[in-house]
């Protein structure tokens, strides 16, 4: 019995680490998806600020 016990172990790991995996694909998609919403916006108030001073 102690091979199922092996094999048991390893389909454990193998999945929590698929699952690890795709969480954090998901979350550095999330992150990147995210960031160039919000780097346009500070671009436009930069190009709004030279204005007042011509």
């Amino acid at each position: 019995m102690p091979q199922l016990d092996i094999v048991h172990i390893l389909t454990i790991y193998l999945w929590t680490w698929i699952t690890l995996t795709l969480i954090t694909l998901k979350i550095k998609n999330f992150t990147l998806a995210v960031k160039p919403k919000k780097q346009p916006q500070p671009i436009s108030q930069q190009m709004t600020l030279p204005m007042p001073w011509t």
